[in-house]
């Protein structure tokens, strides 16, 4: 089922962006929590949208060259040809894609927690006011779980379109429509949480919604609760994009 020489192709096309992305939001994440001026934007801005973001824009570029793109160019009759079975495929790329966004999220959850370390951040300097203390290890850790999870889904169902369509302007237009709807009305829901009634309740139209960081912030244990079903939407939409790519006539 896993095809060793596919993944270390994937990791060769895929890197320089990768590398890019992870080492944004990780140079966001030290500057966010180590400067006084940014510190109180630390959750509004960073957590609240550019842990979104950053790991979006990866997985819709990604997810396309892994599969789709590869059948738009000619190259899947290569891979195919070397013996490597569809479902083969499926699974490699699928765990290329879990692999490569869990790494991103894990260094830069290492940076944070190096940096909170040498300088806690209070939950009053963040704007929680009425909460005291300060942020600690467990709440970064179970912060950037629920961003990874959430993220994850996205990459599922940018990988599902990949899997089912053979063109790239259909896996990336689609993709893309999905991935940038969730991150834009993401991001007009944080003006809710700023004051902004109007825009409140956006954060519903979004699989971003499940991404509760203030569940985190205020002790509750639900934010874990609210990751079941991003992850039973990620489970079924990888499953739906291995399927339909295993059964599908494919231009070779």
């Amino acid at each position: 089922m896993f095809s060793l020489p596919l993944f270390k192709q994937s990791i060769k096309s895929n890197w320089v962006i990768w590398s890019a992305m992870t080492g944004v939001m990780t140079i966001l994440c030290i500057q966010f929590a180590a400067l006084e001026m940014t510190q109180p934007m630390l959750f509004t801005i960073f957590y609240g949208m550019m842990t979104t973001i950053l790991p979006g824009i990866y997985v819709l570029v990604t997810s396309n060259k892994l599969i789709a793109g590869q059948v738009d160019k000619g190259s899947m009759a290569y891979v195919l040809s070397t013996s490597v079975r569809r479902e083969a495929v499926a699974f490699t790329q699928s765990v290329f894609m879990i692999t490569s966004l869990a790494l991103m999220f894990g260094i830069e959850t290492l940076a944070h927690i190096a940096i909170n370390s040498s300088n806690p951040i209070s939950m009053a300097t963040i704007g929680y006011t009425g909460l005291a203390g300060n942020i600690t290890t467990k709440m970064i850790i179970e912060v950037n779980i629920s961003a990874f999870v959430v993220c994850l889904t996205l990459a599922a169902v940018c990988m599902a379109f990949s899997g089912i369509f053979n063109s790239s302007k259909y896996s990336l237009g689609l993709a893309g429509a999905f991935v940038g709807e969730s991150i834009l009305v993401n991001m007009l829901s944080m003006f809710g949480r700023l004051g902004v009634d109007g825009l409140k309740d956006m954060k519903y139209a979004t699989i971003c919604s499940f991404y509760d960081y203030e569940s985190v912030l205020f002790g509750k244990a639900d934010w874990a609760e609210h990751l079941i079903i991003p992850s039973v939407i990620a489970l079924a939409a990888f499953v739906t994009g291995a399927v339909v790519f295993k059964k599908k006539d494919l231009p070779l």
